[in-house]
């Protein structure tokens, strides 16, 4: 089923290499989840960065995935900065964490399901946001630390989501294996579901979270890279010049094209 079958949220969409990126503020995203929320149904929304974006270009999988996804948001800073220079000079950077949180503050009545992480780091990240929001309603959480999602455990958070009954799940595996794990289970969880890579690791206090100017400045993924330099180094310096050199690409032939009438 794709993106289009679904009601996707009234939104436009502008390609970054391969991949139709939600051209939106940080707002209007909430807004859109909100009205997939309401409306109900199958829904999963994706997130858009330079390791993504260049992934895309090497896996037609997963560029599937991305196209069938009802939002893909800029979640980095060159993805926004490619946005503008495209001619969309309103996008705004939305970082999924960001996105978590500010639904959770915005829409108290929310039910939230959590998918992801280690054992017991649900109950953690349910702690930390109750202390946050009060009363806030998390109503349960599956860890995943074998990826991909066996078949037996995938059909026990299934069973376990369908009994708690939330209005939106909130997946953090990491790319592409969440983006690969929505799309798979969308018609069977029937609800709104948001990829939030790492988030789950921040609330529960293993990884920092990067001051507001290394966000905008679009160097978070240094100071990722510094709290994690085995396991980040190899992604960002093959991916983050490859996503310049194909976004250098992308703009020549967008001149060729404007010359050519």
């Amino acid at each position: 089923m794709s993106a289009r079958d679904r009601d996707p949220p009234m939104l436009a969409r502008a390609r970054v290499l391969e991949t139709p990126v939600t051209v939106c503020t940080f707002v209007q995203a909430q807004d859109a989840l909100a009205r997939l929320v309401a409306r109900g149904g199958a829904a999963y929304v994706s997130c858009a960065n330079a390791y993504s974006t260049t992934m895309a270009t090497d896996q037609p999988a997963f560029a599937a995935v991305l196209a069938e996804a009802d939002m893909v948001t800029a979640d980095g800073m060159a993805v926004v900065w490619a946005l503008r220079a495209f001619g969309h000079p309103d996008a705004e950077r939305v970082h999924n964490d960001d996105l978590f949180l500010a639904c959770c503050a915005r829409f108290p009545d929310w039910r939230h399901y959590l998918v992801g992480g280690r054992d017991g780091q649900s109950d953690q990240v349910a702690a930390a946001m109750r202390a946050r929001f009060p009363g806030i309603r998390i109503v349960g959480g599956s860890a995943t630390p074998v990826r991909p999602v066996p078949a037996q455990q995938q059909e026990q958070i299934l069973e376990q989501i369908r009994q708690a009954r939330p209005d939106i799940v909130w997946v953090g595996m990491g790319t592409p294996a969440q983006d690969h794990w929505m799309h798979e289970v969308a018609a069977q969880v029937g609800l709104p579901m948001v990829g939030v890579g790492s988030l789950f690791d921040l609330l529960a206090g293993r990884t920092r979270a990067a001051p507001e100017w290394v966000k905008r400045s679009g160097l978070q993924w240094a100071f990722r890279l510094m709290q994690e330099p085995r396991r980040l180094a190899g992604r960002y310096l093959v991916y983050n010049s490859r996503f310049v050199w194909g976004l250098a690409r992308q703009w020549w032939r967008r001149d060729r094209k404007d010359a050519h009438g």
